[in-house]
């Protein structure tokens, strides 16, 4: 592969990536060290056509990256919207496999053709079911079912990637009435953590041994098996 061809594309377009230009970019460098074929599995597809800093448009970002990739190098995307898979089609090459349905289903399915068929996925990248910043439950414990419904193809070497995801750190009040210094005892404060649709998956992943490989607005483990 000529790695050189693919980011002169890239660059053209990395700027309008926003918060998730630089998370795609170590993407893209890490898989650059793995080898042929290179394989993605996504949940939640491109939706809006040229929704750069809105969706990513991480479906073609990952399409154009396997073109440069060994010819056996492929995606797959789910998305439960037949809007949105439609549009979808409508944009990337026939090297992107798209499905309409439910994201853990497909994930569980694909996970038993794949051990069948001795598939090694190269990239996990988990961004379905909307997230409600206020309401952050639901999106991470879906995101952690997709996790699950994984664990069995997941390698020491796989990299799993959750958009919305930022770290968070906790603020801590220096000052402080002196009847409520009781309130302030040590420990009392956690250490930052990961929010937004990867919390759980974090949470999982410092139960298993996994290590963050970086993250800013999306996070990044690899180790989970």
């Amino acid at each position: 592969m000529e790695h050189s061809n693919f980011y002169n594309w890239f660059d053209t377009i990395s700027s309008k990536l926003g918060v998730r230009k630089d998370s795609f970019y170590q993407i893209f460098k890490y898989l650059d060290d793995m080898p042929d074929p290179i394989i993605i599995v996504e949940t939640g597809c491109l939706r809006i056509k040229d929704n750069f800093s809105g969706d990513g448009q991480s479906t073609l970002l990952f399409d154009k990256y396997t073109q440069f990739r060994n010819k056996n190098s492929k995606v797959y995307t789910v998305d439960i919207d037949p809007k949105a898979t439609k549009a979808c089609s409508e944009i990337v090459s026939k090297n992107v496999s798209i499905n309409t349905g439910d994201s853990v289903k497909y994930l569980n399915d694909l996970t038993e053709i794949f051990i069948k068929d001795n598939v090694n996925v190269s990239l996990f990248y988990l961004d379905s079911f909307d997230l409600n910043w206020k309401s952050p439950e639901q999106s991470s414990q879906h995101h952690l079912k997709e996790l699950v419904s994984i664990k069995k193809i997941l390698k020491k070497e796989t990299l799993v990637v959750v958009d919305d995801s930022p770290i968070i750190g906790y603020l801590k009040q220096s000052k402080i009435k002196k009847e409520n210094l009781e309130l302030i005892k040590p420990g009392l404060v956690p250490g930052p953590t990961i929010a937004g649709k990867g919390n759980l998956v974090h949470e999982y992943a410092c139960d298993v041994g996994a290590k963050i490989l970086f993250s800013s607005y999306q996070t990044a483990w690899i180790g989970f098996n």
